[in-house]
């Protein structure tokens, strides 16, 4: 048990009707070309985020650039936040489209198995990420798709209006769905919308102090859980 975090067990997912998973960190192994991409992006202005302030403010904590120019005064009348913007989202882009950005260990079987097994038609990706981007990532990986809701025109998290999006599409309410996060924003997101989270750890979020219902050391350790359901 970690920080009185409970391990998940196949026992536990037979509780809940539905599930919802992160893709940055928890599916896709993204987090640290994001930071490439706005170091590119901000390089422009000179600017470099060093990679722990990144991940702990902008991945984990979801302060993004707005957050970024709060704690650099001097950065702000000299960046062009909607310019800087514009151009992340064009590297962005154009990594995902070049294949640079893969899956998290296990994770394709995990897909291949929520798209046939117990859980088919009952979980969904629910992410800040866009959904095309989301859909292109999954298909260069040869993963099977399951349903995506996407950022595009909601609150953000740790606003949790994508994963009560996600649970109406399924069907399911909040208090019985399980989410499956890796940042402090997501897992925030969950408990703000009645949730129950499971914490994936990953090398990027080992030393952070993050409290779910359960923890899962990757995502691929979800998967032999759900053949087991299959019994």
């Amino acid at each position: 048990m970690e920080n009185g975090i409970r391990p998940l067990a196949a026992a536990d997912l037979e509780g809940f009707r539905a599930l919802l998973l992160d893709f940055d960190g928890v599916l896709a192994d993204s987090e640290l070309l994001y930071h490439e991409s706005w170091n590119v992006a901000l390089s422009k202005w000179g600017v470099q985020i060093p990679e722990e302030e990144y991940l702990l403010h902008w991945t984990s904590l979801g302060e993004g650039l707005k957050g970024h120019l709060a704690r650099h005064p001097d950065l702000e009348a000299r960046v062009d936040p909607v310019e800087a913007s514009s151009i992340q989202k064009s590297v962005y882009a154009s990594f995902c489209g070049s294949g640079r950005i893969g899956l998290m260990d296990g994770a394709a079987g995990v897909l291949d198995e929520l798209s046939t097994g117990a859980f088919a038609g009952r979980c969904a990706i629910a992410s800040n990420t866009d959904e095309s981007l989301i859909r292109s990532i999954i298909a260069a990986a040869g993963a099977s798709p399951i349903p995506v809701v996407g950022g595009a025109g909601l609150p953000k998290k740790p606003m949790p209006d994508i994963f009560l999006r996600a649970a109406s599409l399924l069907g399911s309410g909040p208090d019985e769905t399980l989410v499956f996060e890796d940042a402090w924003k997501g897992l925030e997101a969950a408990t703000r919308g009645g949730f129950r989270s499971v914490l994936v750890r990953s090398r990027l979020n080992r030393d952070f102090d993050l409290t779910a219902g359960y923890a899962l050391e990757g995502i691929g350790a979800l998967l032999p859980m759900l053949r087991e359901l299959r019994r």
